[in-house]
């Protein structure tokens, strides 16, 4: 019974992936586009909410700020420097005054350089400093968190 089930499921998923069409319901076979008064109109009301997927909201300006964040790093706090022009990480600056010498000043020195050329906090942690890293990384999150909430 168990293998019928799974045969059938099977079957039905081969359908759906070989079923004609590309899954658009705006465009006929010819790819023409249906005009549906109706879609259109609630698409009108979205957009006029500007909420949701269809919104502009301009959290980010196109001019450089400097923004600040601090978090807990293995030795003590983490106070970091970000700038920003937009979206873009122009440049991070960290100082961790307790962080210990040769192994979470090696996060201090490199890792902002990684944020900075990643555009974001998603990048590896140094091995050795993994507190000191998530510190980093954290303490940059709360200065472009700060950003936003300010926009908002």
């Amino acid at each position: 019974m168990k293998k019928f089930i799974l045969i059938i499921c099977a079957l039905m998923l081969l359908m759906t992936a070989c079923a004609p069409g590309d899954g658009n319901l705006d465009e006929d076979e010819n790819n023409d586009t249906i005009d549906d008064p109706i879609d259109d109109s609630i698409d009108d009301s979205i957009d006029d909410n500007n909420t949701g997927a269809n919104a502009n909201n301009d959290i980010f300006d196109d001019e450089e700020k400097t923004l600040t964040g601090k978090a807990q790093g293995y030795g003590g706090e983490i106070t970091v420097t970000v700038v920003v022009n937009g979206e873009d990480i122009v440049s991070v600056e960290a100082v961790g005054k307790d962080e210990t010498e040769g192994v979470g000043s090696l996060a201090i020195d490199e890792l902002p350089d990684k944020i900075e050329q990643a555009d974001s906090t998603d990048v590896d942690d140094i091995s050795g400093a993994t507190k000191t890293s998530q510190g980093i990384k954290q303490a940059v999150n709360n200065a472009l968190q700060s950003n936003i909430q300010s926009k908002q």
